[in-house]
């Protein structure tokens, strides 16, 4: 293993120094994708958002204060008729002035509405909403980088081995031409080393191409400058530390998210209900009125010309009697939308119960696995060198040779991906067991 980790840290060091590179660790790229990332910005600012709603919800309990202006021309003025017996006629005709004119200030003030106060509990659930939301994309985001920055590693740790395996092959490829200058081997031989060598470098190449890929997207995730050259940290699999199995977690934010979404729908249920409650506003206006039966007159002192102040306080009762049956119906569907909402809840607590289960034995078998195949890539390493120098002194093929090597490829592609499925299941059960936080801490 001393070995594989010397390979893979010589091949890192002219990668990190060509082009002033900026080495970033792990925990960097977490951090500076939970402060850059533009997904996750917009999540802020819908918590932002959420609690102006708060301070909205509650100014709709405060005075309601606003200002009117109102100027009336009554072509045909109106005739108001009243008892005229105190003047010795049955009617009193009386005739409207023309012009009218009155400015002032209303006042509105809820004293008590069981909706207002429930709209402002709804804006506070809601508010938790969009907290939840934002730790669950947080969350989505340090699982995305985490498996981006492992198969950054992986590709780099392929790469390492492609360019070890290429050393070899040119070694394999001098000894076997001096041997054909000699007479002791075959011009299919060396033609056969030249294919395999030039495969290889086919492999490095399409592994530096894919490896460049994978930091682009990194550097989009994390929101990292796409100028900027950057290279990883070499993995060491010895210092992988096993998941504590310490069973599914049941603060998940997928299941907080649904108990808010539940709890938002009883809330907007009882609104609905608590529209059958009567209603009480407090009622003033303070004005002064106009009237004159020339427009002009109102720029000249005289009687048409006052303008008469008038103010009153009132209580105003509003009491829902029939609706059309308008809340039954919407009460109906509420239940429907709770009961929809406990349906998810059970689905997924199920689907992550199995998640967990299914993931607990990956990880068992995962992790077997990474160290057969580690074995298995060591061994096949140690028998390639052995074939080598049995080569070397004339007493093994070329056949044997390419055989081995070919093993020993297949024996480390074998382990690159045994590797990469045993830190992204470690992974998934960090989250699921709710210890994804230890990797930004």
């Amino acid at each position: 293993m001393r070995r594989l980790l010397f390979i893979f840290s010589f091949f890192c060091l002219p990668v990190t120094s060509a082009g002033a590179q900026d080495t970033l660790a792990l925990e960097d790229c977490l951090k500076i994708g939970i402060e850059n990332n533009l997904s996750l910005q917009s999540k802020r600012k819908e918590i932002q958002k959420g609690r102006y709603g708060i301070s909205e919800n509650r100014a709709r309990l405060l005075p309601q204060i606003n200002g009117f202006v109102n100027y009336n021309d009554n072509i045909d003025p109106p005739v108001s008729v009243t008892d005229g017996s105190a003047y010795g006629n049955p009617y009193n005709v009386t005739h409207t002035l023309q012009y009218s004119a009155n400015a002032g200030l209303q006042l509105q003030m809820p004293l008590y509405n069981q909706t207002l106060y429930t709209s402002i509990s709804i804006a506070r659930t809601m508010d938790e909403m969009n907290r939840l939301t934002y730790e669950k994309a947080r969350e989505d985001l340090i699982l995305q980088v985490c498996k981006m920055y492992y198969l950054g590693q992986v590709t780099a740790e392929q790469i390492a081995l492609i360019k070890a395996n290429i050393t070899r092959l040119e070694e394999l490829q001098n000894i076997t031409q001096a041997f054909y200058d000699n007479g002791m081997a075959m011009e299919v031989d060396v033609k056969r080393v030249n294919i395999n060598l030039e495969n290889l470098k086919v492999q490095y190449d399409n592994a530096q191409a894919m490896l460049e890929q994978q930091l682009n997207l990194l550097k989009y995730i994390i929101d990292y400058p796409a100028e900027k050259q950057i290279a990883l940290v070499p993995v060491n699999t010895e210092t992988i530390t096993p998941v504590a199995l310490t069973g599914l977690s049941e603060n998940l934010y997928e299941l907080q998210l649904l108990q808010s979404q539940r709890q938002l729908a009883e809330q907007q249920k009882k609104m609905i209900g608590y529209g059958y409650i009567p209603s009480l506003n407090l009622t003033g206006n303070w004005m002064f009125s106009a009237y004159t039966d020339k427009a002009y007159h109102w720029f000249h002192s005289g009687p048409s010309g006052h303008w008469y102040r008038s103010y009153g306080l009132g209580l105003s009762l509003r009491v829902p009697i029939f609706d059309g049956l308008d809340k039954r119906y919407k009460t109906r569907k509420a239940v429907i939308d709770i009961e929809n909402i406990k349906l998810a809840q059970e689905n997924t607590r199920k689907n992550l119960q199995t998640q967990y289960l299914n993931a607990t034995n990956d990880l068992m078998n995962n992790q077997r696995n990474f160290k057969k195949q580690k074995d298995n890539y060591l061994l096949a390493e140690d028998v390639y060198t052995v074939t080598m120098d049995r080569y070397r002194e004339g007493i093994t093929s070329m056949t044997e040779v390419l055989q081995d090597e070919m093993r020993m490829s297949e024996a480390q592609n074998n382990y690159i991906s045994a590797h990469y499925n045993y830190r992204v299941t470690n992974l998934m059960l960090l989250k699921l067991t709710g210890q994804i936080e230890s990797l930004v801490k």
